[in-house]
């Protein structure tokens, strides 16, 4: 099975979980050309958000709460998804330039197009760099209305990454991204009539920073166990929205041919940095999630196409009932393959 088969087939689970990070970065091919994938799929989203309004044309939470004490309804319905890459490599120089998705958080949706190059260089390893931007995501301007409909407006994501992979040699991957937070227009707070202060607490744009660290152990040419940690800070202009956390993931992956399997789970928490002036508390949440995906490559012997099918559960508890969020995802696809 190759590493570009492998990682369309890890990618519903990066689609879920805020690690916002890969299994290893996809070797640089050795003949130059164009290469790539793209892997459109289809299932069903069952998601709980007191926040995100709707990504494309799929509504995600409802537009009129009568009660900001109460956890989100659960909104459900068919999902499609449609990963892809594009890149043309320079073997000469070992650099490969690429187009494609950055597979994010489902629970934020802040899944992102990455421009991007990648270089390697010898026993140092290999680098990427890439610049993200997403505009596909409403949320509600002012999450806090109730008794009437809430207005949705856009969010904006755009900044960049670097990945150190394969560090001197050995299987530890570095990863580091910076993204800034725009949503237009944002309100949270007018509603209740808040002093001017205590809606900058709750004001939601500003910069979002995450840093990971991990290692792929293998056993034997076909099983791989890769525990990971994630750092984050999202250092956000309301001091009650501003936050810090620390997620730990596992991933095991079973390479095999024509099957392989990856299973994921991860746990971590966030603190918030001030008291929120709605509730009078400071935010708490609890993060875990897990998933198994299921990769059937060369299908009746068409070594450019392969199929897979996820299922995955992911949730935040929170202190505060009404960002509690959780997600359940059922999600088959069908990867084509070239280069």
């Amino acid at each position: 099975m190759t590493k570009q088969f492998l990682s369309a087939a890890a990618a519903a689970f990066f689609l879920l979980v805020g690690a916002n990070a890969v299994l290893a970065l996809d070797p640089i091919p050795q003949k130059p050309g164009f290469s790539g994938f793209i892997q459109p799929g289809a299932g069903y989203l069952s998601i709980k958000s007191n926040t995100v309004a709707k990504v494309l044309s799929f509504d995600l939470s409802d537009k009129s709460i009568n009660n900001l004490n109460d956890e989100p309804d659960a909104e459900s319905g068919a999902i499609f998804t449609v990963p892809f890459k594009l890149a043309y490599t320079f073997a000469g120089t070992r650099t490969e330039l690429f187009l494609g998705t950055e597979l994010g958080d489902l629970l934020s949706f802040d899944t992102a197009q990455q421009l991007g190059i990648k270089q390697e260089v010898g026993s140092l390893g290999l680098f990427q760099a890439g610049f993200l931007y997403s505009d596909r995501i409403k949320v509600w301007r002012d999450p806090y209305v109730t008794g009437s409909n809430r207005d949705a407006t856009g969010r904006k994501n755009m900044g960049g990454q670097v990945v150190w992979d394969k560090v001197f040699g050995s299987n530890l991957e570095l990863e580091y991204s910076l993204r800034k937070v725009d949503i237009t227009n944002e309100a949270s707070g007018n509603f209740l009539g808040l002093t001017g202060a205590d809606r900058d607490r709750l004001d939601r744009n500003g910069t979002v920073h995450r840093a990971s660290a991990g290692y792929g152990f293998k056993f034997g040419n076909r099983h791989t166990l890769t525990p990971q940690v994630l750092f984050f800070y999202e250092d956000l202009d309301g001091e009650a929205m501003a936050n810090t956390g620390v997620d730990l993931q596992l991933t095991y992956v079973f390479a095999g041919d024509p099957i392989s399997l990856v299973l994921n789970g991860y746990a971590g928490g966030a603190d918030f940095d001030k008291s929120n002036p709605i509730y009078g508390k400071t935010r708490e949440d609890d993060r875990y999630g897990a998933s198994a995906t299921l990769y059937y490559t060369n299908p009746w012997g068409w070594r450019m196409l392969g199929s897979d099918a996820t299922g995955a559960y992911v949730a935040v508890d929170s202190n505060i009932d009404f960002y509690d969020q959780e997600a359940v995802l059922g999600l088959a696809g069908v990867a084509f393959r070239w280069k």
